[in-house]
C-alpha cells in the first residue's frame, strides 16, 4: 500500500481525528519514513448516526500488541484510546520497533517476543500485527494460551490446513477469535450489510469487489514475504464485499491470472513461484448467485477496495440503496458513533469500529462480527482461487466454513 502523504493530508487528518497529541502519535504511526501507507490516508468514516456512544460496561480489558512493522499496525487500530482497554504489553522482535510501538500505544511494558507474551497471564487478548505468513501460527500460540485473538488479515496465507488447525482450535479453545478486516467496516460496506438484514435485498444475485495496489516494487516486509505474493493470497478486501454483507460462504472458483511484465512476479523471482500480478476470480456464492472478486498488483494508477451488490429487489454502489421492487422501510444505514476520543482511523475511517466491535464482543460475551468462519470464507476462498488460477481457470471447490454460536 503506497502513496506519500501531503502537509495537506495530514492537517485533514488531524482535524478530523481531533485527538491533539494522541492523533499526532496515530498519524506517525500509520507512516513509515514519511510515506504514507495506502489506505491509511482514507480515514473518512463516512456519515454517522446522531446517538452518543454508549459504554456497555465499565471494565477494562488487558490487550496485548505484537507487531509494528512497515505499516505500523500494532498501533493503527486504536486499541490504546478505548475507554474499555487496558494496553498491557506490547512486542515486537525488532528492539527499536518494540519501544516505538510501547510510545505509540502508552505502554510501559514490553517483550522481546510474542512468544514470551502468551506466559503473561494478565493479558486477556492479543491482537496480532505480525507477518502474513504467521498469522495462523502466532492465532493458535495464543488461543493455546488462553488468550481472545483479534489478528490482521488474511487469517491463513494460502494454506488449507492451516485452516482446518485455526477452526479447531478456536472451537476446542472456546476463545474469541476475530480478523480485522477493513472492508467490513468502510461506509459502503456496513450499509450493505445493514440492507441485507433488513430483507431489502432479498438474496444477492451478483457481488463485485476490488482490491487494487499497485506494486512498482514490493512494500517492505518481514523475511520479504511481501515479494511476489500471490494477489488472491491476500484476497479479504475483496471477498468482504460478499462475506462481510451476507454472512454467508464461496463454493466453487474459477480463476484467471494476469502475467505481467513486474520484475517480481516472474516464477523464478519469487519464493511462490507465482506469475501472476494480478487475479480475478468468479465464484458461486452459498446463495446461488455469482461473486466477482479480483486482487490486482500490476494496475498501474489504480488503487484503493469497492464493491457493489446486487439482489432480487435492489442494488448499491456505495452507500445509497437504489429500489427495483417492495422492500421493508430501511434502518439507518449510517455507522455509529464511536466512543470520544477515538477515530475512525484509515481504510475508510474502519480501523476503530474494528477494535471497537472485538472490545464490546469480549465485554458482551458473545461471538464478534468477523468471527472464525467469516475469517476463513473470506480468506481461505482466495487460496483455492489461486489454485485455479495456476490451472487455467479450473473450477474448483472452496471449503466452507459455519460457526454455530450465534453473534448478536
Amino acid at each position: 500500500m503506497n502513496g506519500t502523504h501531503s502537509q495537506a493530508s495530514r492537517r485533514t487528518f488531524l482535524k478530523t481525528a481531533g485527538l491533539g497529541a494522541a492523533a499526532m502519535g496515530l498519524a506517525s504511526a500509520a507512516s513509515a519514513k514519511d510515506k504514507k501507507i495506502q489506505g491509511f490516508d482514507q480515514t473518512d468514516a463516512g456519515k454517522l448516526q446522531n446517538k452518543a456512544w454508549k459504554a456497555v460496561s465499565d471494565r477494562k480489558i488487558r490487550v496485548g500488541i505484537v507487531g509494528y512493522g512497515v505499516c505500523r499496525f500494532g498501533a493503527a487500530f486504536g486499541f490504546q484510546n478505548h475507554p474499555n482497554v487496558t494496553v498491557a504489553a506490547v512486542s515486537d522482535l525488532f528492539p527499536d520497533r518494540c519501544a516505538n510501538l510501547a510510545k505509540a500505544c502508552r505502554c510501559k511494558k514490553t517483550y522481546p517476543s510474542l512468544e514470551e507474551m502468551v506466559k503473561d497471564d494478565s493479558i486477556e487478548a492479543i491482537f496480532l500485527a505480525t507477518d502474513a505468513p504467521n498469522h495462523a501460527k502466532h492465532a493458535m500460540l495464543c488461543l493455546n494460551r488462553g488468550k481472545h485473538v483479534a489478528c490482521a488479515v488474511p487469517a491463513v496465507y494460502g494454506s488449507l490446513a492451516d485452516a482446518e488447525k485455526l477452526y479447531e482450535t478456536v472451537k476446542k479453545t472456546g476463545r474469541k477469535y476475530m480478523m480485522f478486516e477493513t472492508s467490513a467496516y468502510r461506509p459502503d460496506n456496513y450499509a450493505m450489510r445493514t440492507a441485507y438484514r433488513a430483507g431489502a435485498f432479498g438474496k444477492l444475485i451478483y457481488t463485485e469487489g476490488q482490491y487494487y495496489h499497485y506494486f512498482a516494487k514490493p512494500l517492505g516486509s518481514y523475511k520479504k514475504w511481501r515479494d511476489g505474493l500471490p494477489p488472491m493470497w491476500y484476497p479479504t478486501h475483496s471477498t468482504a464485499y460478499q462475506i462481510a454483507v451476507t454472512g454467508g460462504s464461496f463454493t466453487h472458483v474459477s480463476c484467471q491470472g494476469f502475467r505481467g511484465e513486474l520484475a517480481q512476479f516472474q516464477p523464478d523471482a519469487n519464493r511462490y513461484k507465482n506469475p501472476f500480478d494480478s487475479e480475478i476470480a468468479l465464484f458461486k456464492t452459498s446463495e446461488g448467485g455469482a461473486s466477482r472478486m479480483s486482487v490486482c498488483w500490476g494496475m498501474r494508477g489504480s488503487h484503493g477496495e469497492t464493491g457493489l451488490v446486487h439482489g432480487q429487489f435492489g442494488h448499491m454502489r456505495g452507500t445509497t440503496f437504489e429500489p427495483a421492487g417492495g422492500r421493508k422501510k430501511l434502518p439507518n444505514l449510517s455507522k455509529p458513533k464511536l466512543p470520544p476520543g477515538m477515530p475512525g482511523g484509515g481504510h475508510g475511517g474502519s480501523h476503530g469500529y474494528l477494535t471497537e466491535e472485538f472490545v464490546t464482543a469480549l465485554l458482551l460475551k458473545r461471538e464478534p462480527l468477523i468471527d472464525i468462519a467469516w475469517s476463513l470464507n473470506m480468506s481461505v476462498a482466495g487460496a483455492v482461487a489461486h489454485q485455479s488460477a495456476l490451472k487455467d481457470g479450473e473450477l474448483l471447490k472452496v471449503p466452507q466454513y459455519a460457526w454455530p454460536v450465534k453473534k448478536a
